[in-house]
């Protein structure tokens, strides 16, 4: 972020001046600098603040805004020790972009590292989830910082918790904040058992990069003495006889010579620079309060300079959740008004394609020194007229009273250019009512799914949300209560009453459908006279992803009568919430829900050979998809009315490489034994892919785990294209959603990063969890299962999980790693469950043996074919039905699903 009065650099230019409260000082001043303006903000803060000495800062920190103003001109304009104030701003500008390419706060000390010292000879991440923290050990061979003679040596940083900022190591800290929990505790057993046959550390059994951190630290293991003057290849480590902390010795310290620092910024090498996008407002407001923060909402307008079109704009009209905040509001989806005979039923309708403009958004909150918040969303909005801006809206609830940083990243994901945007703001003590609206927010954070009965008098309940997106068994619901008028809290399933509590603590445990199914848990508050105080309600299982109504019940074929049971599912996308759902026969509305179940009864007429039903969902935000079934047509109609069936299949010579340049005429489909005429026959190289990356993180995977997150890190970054979609999942005791559907690979490569190896093995949950995604989903669909073990605790049975998965119409690829032959129970699982879904199974012995079964996948997934055929078999027929694809042409076999559920 370019400072406003000249990049905005604090050197150490005369300190004794500095160093003096002049006019306009307010001595023990505590203004928060977040909150002072923005140019000052920025040059205290943003890099340039790190040039200046302790006093300096202090006395900056001093000053009312026209003393500030005149130290940061003098400062510029009459630099120390003869520095040039043209190459002083130079060096600034380019060491605060060197900074800012890489890491959006300044909090992080690695952004402070590259501000300046530049970047470092070598920079190694270590890969050690299991036994440390995120660490990273910069090292420099000539760094010009402090004092006139180059600064060499390496420097250890790491982060403290998850979500803050990474922080320097230094020797007056214990060794033990590098190691996670459970490390420091085995190494403690270690240590105590030193001496007795201990064997080796436990950390370099499952981390060889240990003794890295050793050597970089000077302290080998938890406890070990710390080593003076290390030497290694030639580097002399900084502790020992250059020590931290010393003035003008450390990374961190400010220049001694700012003219020499100057010089060396100034020839800093940097990647061309993005072109600017518009940024014609920020605004942010404080409308409600979130329990006991305040909703901060952040509206911004951008002027987009390019646009998607064509099938790029059709996958990004589909909306696809990311990390942190929620992507814009879908594109609305028409629904299709039947005539008086529509032509076929099943699928939804939608609009055709419109230019979408795409944006990616990243984001830091910084208070206090450290991130409160990073973020990373992908908006996608219809393409405004060329120079219109759009408006996002971004929400964050935030403490109130409390100054913070925004941070922004906004790119243009068509033309590449990019805007940078810092603004410091204080929330207030109570929410602020907003002025009329100026910017249309087209992309806003999530609709809550609990819909709530207004509370009276500040008597309130709200029913807790579980943790998971994907919720099976058992599940403990929880009322928080509010107010002394609620006696009693009645929980429903579905509209039906399970339990009741008269106390404290409001809770009890629902017991769910055995599969991930819709459902709706409904919490009343009673007062002592029975009276409905206040209500709420979750949905769980809800399927998310682009809007589509399908038509469970009644099924398909037969010529039904009287009262049947009629029941849909909806697919939502993340952002948005059901309004409502209309149940028509022949156009004739017989039902309109509000809250799933989406189910009712029908009462189908009487004395009409055509009657059909549809079902329409419309959404909060006016989109709206619908789903046509025939429950009576003559017999013509009725086979008009059957879905193509579309098989995905895979061909390969004797050798195992895939085929490819088959016509149709090449293959023959079976189903149960008799021929099918392929309707549609085409390559899927092009076609779009949705994609589910699903890890064993339990603690067998130790030593294994940090080159099977970067094998599949890179199989994403290669394979997801344009169109395409993917979502991650982890799975140990309990399957854990990393990434939720979406088109950014980087953003799903990035919640790969710094797993953990621990616990136990639920491979049949977490392979029912991933198919669930999968929900609302078309086309190409495939899940890339990593596994070292058996399942030794899920809540599913392998047959329970491998039903689901038949039903789910998702090629399964499974990767067993280092599972001995001898282990049949579960090679036999794994290649069941590929073979049935038209997947394939792999074996290796070593993680580095991962990228090349990565590639396989890869070449495979772009190189099937899609034959799809209108079954011959009645459409009433129910059951599995099994089906095989014959390549004619000899040496080639294919492998497709074997079978599909109508």
């Amino acid at each position: 972020m370019a400072a406003t009065a000249g990049p905005p650099a604090t050197g150490a230019g005369d300190q004794a001046a500095a160093a003096v409260p002049a006019v306009g000082a307010r001595p023990g001043a505590a203004e928060d600098p977040a909150l002072w303006p923005e140019a000052q903000r920025e040059f205290y803060q943003d890099g340039p603040g790190l040039l200046l000495t302790a006093e300096q800062r202090a006395a900056l920190a001093a000053f009312d805004p026209a003393g500030r103003e005149r130290f940061i001109r003098e400062f510029f304009e009459r630099p120390e020790g003869g520095t040039a104030p043209v190459e002083l701003r130079e060096g600034i500008t380019r060491r605060q972009r060197l900074a800012a390419e890489e890491f959006l706060s300044p909090a992080d000390v690695r952004a402070q590292l590259l501000f300046l010292n530049g970047r470092p000879a070598e920079r190694v991440i270590l890969d050690c989830g299991t036994a440390f923290k995120p660490i990273e050990v910069w090292t420099w061979l000539q760094a010009v910082n402090a004092g006139a003679a180059p600064l060499t040596g390496s420097m250890v940083v790491y982060r403290p918790v998850d979500n803050e900022p990474f922080r320097a190591w230094t020797p007056d800290q214990s060794k033990r904040v590098l190691y996670t929990s459970e490390m420091e505790y085995w190494l403690e057993q270690w240590e105590e058992l030193r001496g007795r046959g201990a064997g080796l550390r436990f950390d370099i059994q499952v981390c060889k990069q240990a003794r890295l951190v050793d050597h970089a630290t000077g302290i080998e293991g938890l406890t070990g003495a710390r080593k003076e003057a290390a030497e290694t290849s030639g580097r002399r480590a900084l502790f020992g006889t250059r020590p931290w902390g010393a003035a003008g010795e450390g990374f961190l310290d400010a220049p001694g010579d700012l003219a020499a620092w100057a010089r060396q910024a100034a020839i800093t090498e940097l990647p061309a620079e993005p072109a600017r996008l518009p940024v014609p407002s920020l605004e942010l407001q404080f409308p409600e309060r979130a329990g006991q923060r305040i909703l901060t909402r952040v509206l911004v307008q951008v002027v987009p300079s390019g646009r998607l079109e064509g099938d790029a704009a059709k996958a990004a009209a589909a909306p696809a959740p990311s990390a942190g905040l929620s992507p814009g509001a879908p594109q609305s989806v028409a629904g299709q008004t039947p005539g008086s005979v529509p032509a076929t039923g099943g699928a939804s309708a939608a609009t055709p394609a419109t230019p979408i403009a795409s944006l990616t958004v990243e984001g830091t909150i910084d208070g206090e020194g450290r991130v409160f918040e990073t973020f990373r969303t992908r908006f996608r909005v219809p393409a405004p007229v060329a120079g219109q801006p759009v408006g996002l809206a971004l929400d964050h609830p935030l403490r109130p009273e409390r100054a913070f940083v925004l941070r922004l990243r906004i790119k243009d994901d068509a033309s590449g250019a990019e805007a940078r945007i810092a603004r410091g703001f204080v929330v207030p003590a109570r929410p602020v009512a907003p002025p009329a609206p100026r910017i249309p927010a087209v992309a806003a954070a999530d609709q809550p799914a609990a819909q709530r009965l207004p509370s009276r008098s500040g008597d309130s309940l709200t029913l807790m949300p579980p943790e998971d997106d994907v919720v099976l068994g058992l599940w403990r619901a929880e009322a928080l209560v509010t107010g002394e008028r609620i006696a009693k809290v009645v929980f429903l399933l579905d509209g039906k009453q399970q339990l009741a509590r008269n106390h404290r603590p409001y809770t009890v445990e629902v017991r769910l459908a055995r599969f991930p199914v819709e459902q709706v848990v409904r919490a009343e508050g009673f007062d002592a006279d029975g009276q409905l105080v206040a209500a709420d309600q979750v949905i769980l299982n809800q399927p998310r992803g682009g809007l589509t109504v399908a038509i469970l019940e009644p099924a398909r074929g037969g010529k039904l009568a009287g009262k049947v049971m009629a029941k849909a599912e909806v697919t939502v996308p993340q952002e948005r919430r059901v309004e409502a759902v209309e149940f028509r026969l022949n156009d004739k509305l017989a039902a309109k829900l509000t809250a799933p179940p989406w189910q009712t009864q029908v009462e189908i007429p009487g004395g009409e050979d055509t009657v059909y039903l549809t079902v329409a969902a419309q959404l909060d935000d006016g989109s709206r998809a619908e789903d046509v079934r025939f429950l009576r047509s003559p017999q013509f109609v009725e086979e008009v009315a059957v879905n193509l069936i579309e098989l995905y299949t895979a061909v390969s010579d004797r050798t195992g490489q895939p085929v490819r340049g088959l016509g149709a005429g090449d293959f023959e489909v079976l189903e149960g034994g008799q021929p099918q005429t392929i309707s549609r026959f085409e390559l899927v190289e092009n076609l779009p892919l949705t994609l589910g990356i699903l890890i064993d993180t339990s603690g067998s995977m130790a030593s294994s785990l940090g080159e099977a997150q970067r094998a599949a890190g890179s199989f994403l970054e290669r394979i997801v294209r344009k169109g395409d979609r993917c979502f991650t999942l982890t799975f140990s005791d309990h399957p854990v959603l990393r990434m939720p559907l979406t088109d950014d690979a980087r953003a799903a490569v990035q919640s790969l990063e710094r797993l953990q190896a621990v616990g136990a093995t639920s491979i049949h949950d977490a392979l029912v969890h991933s198919l669930y995604y999968f929900r609302g989903t078309r086309g190409q669909r495939a899940l890339v299962l990593l596994s070292d073990g058996d399942d030794n605790s899920s809540q599913l049975t392998y047959d329970e999980s491998l039903e689901y998965a038949k039903r789910s119409g998702v090629s399964i690829y499974t990767i067993g790693l280092n599972i001995s032959a001898a282990s049949l129970g579960i090679r036999g699982k794994l290649n069941r469950l590929s073979e049935l879904t038209g997947g394939k199974v792999f074996y290796v012995h070593r993680a580095d043996e991962l990228a090349t079964v990565y590639a396989e996948i890869e070449r495979e997934l772009r190189s099937r074919y899609l034959l799809a055929f209108q079954s011959g078999r009645a459409a009433g027929a129910g059951g599995f039905r099994q089906v095989e694809v014959k390549v004619r042409k000899p040496g080639l076999k294919a492998r497709t699903a074997r079978g599909y559920y109508p």
